[in-house]
Formats: structure tokens, C-alpha cells, sequence
């Protein structure tokens, strides 16, 4: 009867130390809006145990979701669309203002510090993810990190 059950029960516990670690998403922010700034950029880390893509995002607060990079143009600093960001499997890819992020155009209120506010990832694998929005003042420091780098 052991050897039953070990046998029954070996194929579970390989196929668990097999699957890979899920996606997280950590330390998810913005800045203060301040005034009547029709736009927003949003940062994060973003780490999956395989291979994944970022393909889109959406928020209720905006009217249009884009992924987007700086890139160096003629000496100055320009953003540019992209279709995806790809997340290396095991590798930590940080999205922040000297990078990649997530750009909110034509808010439909302020954002506040203090507040939060949803929004929704697209990954080509691992689906649909909600995650919250933290809206920063201007003057904070940008959000560090708690996940092992």
C-alpha cells in the first residue's frame, strides 16, 4: 500500500518543485499629477520564474494606456512607443522614469498623493494581473524595491 501511494503521489510533488516561481509585480507608483497635467507615468518592478512579455495595460483614470521607453534623440532624452517589454525569466526589470513604464495620457481626474488608484497588466502568458497604483507627491523619493535583486 506505501508503494502505492508513493507512487501516486511522487509524480505531484516533482511536477510542484518543477513549476516555476509566479509573476510578481512589486512596488507599483506614480507622481502627484499636480494641477491640471493631463498625463501620467507609471513605474514598477516586474519579475516571473519563466519568460513572459508585458503586451498592455489599462486603467478606469485614463483615457489611453501606452508602454513606452526613453531613448536618447539628438543629444536629448524623447519617449518612444513600444508593442511589449519582454521579462526575462529569474530577472528583476524595473520600470522606472529613466526607462521603461507605463504612460497614462488624457487623465480623467488629478491624481493625489496619498491615493491610489487600479490598474490592469496584460502578460502574454501569465494573462491579466490588477495591481494598485501608489500616487507619490513630487518632491518623495521614488519607491525602492523590497524584492531580492
Amino acid at each position: 500500500m506505501r508503494r502505492l501511494a508513493c507512487a501516486l503521489f511522487l509524480p505531484v510533488t516533482v511536477i510542484a518543485c518543477t513549476q516555476p516561481a509566479p509573476l510578481e509585480v512589486k512596488d507599483v507608483w506614480t507622481r502627484d499629477s499636480v494641477g491640471r497635467t493631463a498625463n501620467a507615468a507609471v513605474y514598477m518592478t516586474i519579475r516571473s520564474g519563466s519568460a513572459d512579455r508585458l503586451v498592455g495595460a489599462s486603467t478606469p483614470v485614463a483615457g489611453k494606456t501606452d508602454l513606452m521607453t526613453m531613448e536618447a534623440r539628438n543629444g536629448t532624452m524623447a519617449m518612444k512607443y513600444i508593442e511589449g517589454i519582454d521579462i526575462p525569466a529569474g530577472e528583476p526589470v524595473r520600470l522606472n522614469a529613466r526607462g521603461l513604464h507605463v504612460w497614462l495620457a488624457d487623465l480623467h481626474r488629478p491624481l493625489t498623493a496619498g491615493q491610489s488608484i487600479p490598474l490592469s497588466l496584460e502578460f502574454e502568458k501569465a494573462g491579466e494581473r490588477q495591481v494598485t497604483v501608489s500616487v507619490m507627491s513630487p518632491a518623495a523619493a521614488p519607491v525602492a524595491s523590497e524584492m531580492a535583486m
